[in-house]
């Protein structure tokens, strides 16, 4: 049971990014963003290439998470400037994203040390498909990722990760309440709400789109970023699946914790991501083979989607049958 709550913690805490930005296009914004898997794995490669140059971890993580932000910038410019509906904005920049992620991922070096003599070797592609963050990075040394390069006070580096990730997230959830509770903030949950409206009240709605989905993609591309120095790669594939584990995350959370409260809804979220990989590592432990996995997250969002109505209709048919009574 140890393994089971230690895994939990150690990816799912890192995926509470992940859902606090979808959470932010879906919810607030109210708009479908299909980018999150280009942004995802776009936080990922550029963090692990990063690394691999021996750029100082916390600012490699931080140039992740700028890097989600242009590319929500660029699907709300697609949407509102070029007035591309926001499904297809973002299927467009994830489409294209793709390749580019590869192209980043080819500008990491392959180091190899023996006897103290470091050899460098470029990728001849000019593209690659997954970084390694398991060897040496250009200086000869072992490649640190911040949950071992800060603050290693537990014995067990998987401690580490939990402790930092935790660090990490609450400091986005104070950061989240008091930015949505500034004017700009504010203006951009008035954008969601009711987009005619919040134009009527002379808000720059195109540019509080634009900032939102590039917000909700720093946030996702900073769950990449930490997902890859958990795991220990990157990969042009790490993306796959991400969508649906964020909106599972919020459903989950919201239907368990409610959201009473805006601050009620931020923690409900990221706490939604905790269990849902909760439920995905219990789902392994037992056995599930991996090419049922989908099929499971699938199974899971229609079970959460639809509990809520059974348990409404349940409640109308009781009160019906005490009033026949």
């Amino acid at each position: 049971m140890n393994y089971i709550i230690i895994d939990t913690l150690k990816y799912g805490i890192p995926y509470a990014l992940l859902a606090l930005g979808i959470f932010i296009s879906f919810r607030i914004l109210d708009i479908a963003d299909m980018s999150t898997e280009g942004s995802f794995t776009l936080g990922g490669a550029l963090t692990a290439v990063l690394l691999v140059f021996d750029v100082n971890p916390w600012l490699a993580t931080i140039i992740g998470a700028c890097g989600g932000f242009v590319v929500g910038m660029i699907t709300g410019f697609l949407h509102t400037k070029l007035h591309i509906s926001s499904l297809l904005s973002g299927i467009i920049t994830m489409t294209a994203m793709f390749s580019f992620n590869m192209v980043i991922m080819g500008l990491a070096p392959r180091v190899n040390v023996v006897d103290g003599i470091i050899s460098i070797s470029k990728v001849d592609s000019g593209y690659a498909s997954a970084v390694y963050l398991n060897g040496f990075n250009t200086s000869g040394e072992r490649i640190q990722t911040i949950f071992n390069s800060f603050l290693s006070i537990f014995s067990k580096n998987n401690y580490n990760v939990i402790f930092i990730s935790i660090i990490v997230v609450t400091l986005v959830l104070f950061i989240l309440y008091w930015f949505f509770g500034t004017e700009i903030g504010m203006n951009i949950r008035a954008t969601g709400i009711n987009h005619n409206m919040a134009k009527a009240q002379s808000i720059n709605t195109s540019m509080m789109i634009i900032l939102g989905l590039g917000i909700s993609n720093a946030l996702i591309a900073a769950s990449g970023s930490l997902f890859v120095q958990v795991q220990g790669s990157a990969s042009n594939t790490m993306g796959i699946g991400a969508l649906v584990i964020g909106l599972a995350s919020i459903i989950i959370g919201e239907s368990i914790f409610g959201s009473k409260s805006f601050k009620n809804w931020l923690i409900s979220v990221a706490l939604g991501a905790v269990i849902y990989y909760f439920i995905i590592v219990m789902a392994i432990r037992l056995g599930l083979p991996s090419y049922y996995q989908k099929l499971l997250y699938a199974i899971l969002i229609l079970v959460v989607l639809v509990s809520p109505k059974i348990k409404k209709t349940h409640k109308i048919n009781m009160k019906v049958l005490k009033t026949g009574e």
